[in-house]
């Protein structure tokens, strides 16, 4: 694939990201890692929804601006993927509100009700507060990402999400989608009262389907159809 069409690529799913409201105004960003040393990242100041080819800046893995306009401020949070976890081919940030309003708040993801939590984001990672723009967020990031290596979504506390993808851009922009939802079916599950978490036996049996087991070999003999 080339640059223009990564570009492309990137000003589509920023354009989706913002007509399904999960960034506002100027925020979040995009980014795809194009070589061992280039990344393409989206500019600072720029809103998604209106972005073009030209709002998006080539860097290298230290930051510096290959081409274009001044990158995004969170550029760092995005480098530090790239390096912890080498095969991550493209991240995106933003503020879906409801599950923005989970990272206000003191939560945890260590049990788990819905199997696609598992399946299309591979468990939810929950940094501690750091000041943004700081070193301390690329720090923390790292920290999560070495605590939990298989996750590709990553709770920013007090601040929005982070989703990561080894195949695509709109891979992790769908990931983006896919937390939104959960975070929304999680509040409906809260207001009625109640939410029935996975047991020990469903969650080792959703892993093993992900590990490529046929279905039907990991249910009870008496309960198959």
């Amino acid at each position: 694939m080339t640059q223009e069409q990564y570009k492309r690529d990137m000003v589509q799913a920023g354009k989706e990201l913002y007509e399904k409201g999960l960034l506002v105004g100027a925020d979040g960003n995009i980014s795809i890692r194009i070589g061992k040393n280039e990344v393409l990242i989206t500019a600072s100041g720029i809103c998604k929804g209106k972005m073009q080819v030209q709002n998006i800046t080539k860097v290298d893995m230290e930051g510096t601006v290959l081409y274009g306009q001044k990158p995004a401020r969170d550029i760092r949070m995005h480098l530090a993927v790239y390096r912890q976890r080498p095969e991550i081919k493209a991240v995106v940030h933003a503020h879906p509100p409801v599950t923005t309003g989970y990272a206000m708040s003191e939560v945890s993801f260590d049990k788990v009700a819905l199997p696609e939590v598992m399946f299309a984001l591979k468990g939810i990672a929950v940094t501690r507060y750091t000041t943004p723009t700081t070193i301390e967020v690329p720090r923390e990031v790292t920290r999560v990402l070495k605590e939990s290596p298989k996750s590709e979504t990553i709770l920013l506390a007090n601040h929005g999400a982070l989703t990561i993808s080894t195949i695509d851009v709109f891979d992790a922009f769908y990931k983006m989608e896919i937390l939104e939802m959960f975070s929304k079916a999680n509040i409906v599950s809260k207001i009625l009262g109640h939410t029935r978490y996975l047991n020990e036996e469903q969650v080792k049996n959703v892993n093993r389907l992900i590990q490529g087991e046929h279905p039907d070999s990991v249910i009870s003999p008496d309960i198959k159809d």
